[in-house]
C-alpha cells in the first residue's frame, strides 16, 4: 500500500519521538475519540492507512530498525491513538492483557503513574478505556516483572514479507537503511544497564540483538 501525504500529516499529530512533544502527544490521543465522532480532517481514513499498513508491513522499516520492530511501533501508535482492540486484520495482535502490564507504549511509559495529583481527567479516561489501573502500570516496574522490550519476529514472518513483495502491497527492504547504527546503540543500552546494576534490562537487549541476527540469516 502506498504511503499517503494524509496518513504522514496524521503520523506527525502523534509524533512521539521528541520529549518537548510529549504533552502535545498526550492531548492529541485523548482527542481522538471526539474526533472519531467528527471525522475530524478524515481520521476515519488514517485509521483505515494504519491499520493496513500494520497488516501489510507498508510502512517501510526505520532507518534504526527492521520490518517487524517498525510494525511493532506502529501496533504501539495504534494502541495510543485507536484504543486496545488490535487493527482489523492483524495478523500478529499483541494480546490484549499484555497492555500496560508486560508491554509499554509511549503514552504509557510518561504516564505519571507515581503522583496521582498530576493526572487529569482525560488521562483517567484514556487509561480506563483501555482496561488499566494505575497499579497495573506499578506492577510493571516492578523488580522482575515480564516485559515485551519487544516481541521476537515470529515464524514465518519473513516468507510472508516475500509474499508481500511478490503481491505488490509492500516494497523495500526487510532492514532500515541504519540498522548497523541501531545495533550498536543497542550494545550501548545494554551496557548502560549493566552499569546501573539492571541485568534483566541487559538480557533484555540480548534478546533483541539475537532476534535480528536470526532474522539476517533467515534473510539471506
Amino acid at each position: 500500500m502506498e504511503i499517503s501525504e494524509h496518513f504522514l500529516r496524521w503520523k506527525r499529530t502523534f509524533s512521539n519521538d521528541q520529549a518537548e512533544l510529549l504533552d502535545f502527544y498526550f492531548e492529541a490521543c485523548q482527542q481522538v475519540p471526539t474526533w472519531m465522532e467528527t471525522n475530524h480532517d478524515d481520521i476515519h481514513r488514517f485509521r483505515d492507512e494504519l491499520a493496513a499498513h500494520i497488516h501489510d508491513s507498508s510502512y517501510g522499516p526505520l532507518r534504526r530498525e527492521t520490518q517487524w520492530s517498525t510494525d511493532e511501533i506502529l501496533r504501539d501508535l495504534w494502541f495510543d491513538v485507536f484504543g486496545i482492540d488490535p487493527p482489523p486484520g492483524d495478523p500478529f495482535p499483541v494480546p490484549t492483557e499484555r497492555w500496560g502490564r508486560h508491554r509499554m507504549t509511549r503514552y504509557l511509559e510518561y504516564f505519571p503513574w507515581q503522583r496521582p495529583d498530576l493526572i487529569q481527567p482525560a488521562d483517567r479516561d484514556w487509561l480506563a478505556a483501555r482496561n488499566l489501573t494505575l497499579d497495573d502500570l506499578a506492577d510493571y516496574r516492578e523488580p522482575g516483572a515480564e516485559r515485551d522490550y519487544l516481541r521476537p519476529e515470529p515464524d514465518g514472518y519473513r516468507e510472508r514479507l516475500a509474499e508481500l513483495t511478490a503481491q505488490g502491497r509492500r516494497s523495500g527492504p526487510a532492514e532500515g537503511s541504519h540498522a548497523q547504527h541501531g545495533r550498536a546503540d543497542l550494545l550501548d543500552a545494554k551496557q548502560a544497564y549493566l552499569d546501573q546494576g539492571r541485568p534483566d534490562l541487559a538480557d533484555n537487549i540480548d534478546t533483541i540483538l539475537t532476534n535480528r541476527t536470526d532474522a539476517e540469516h533467515r534473510d539471506r
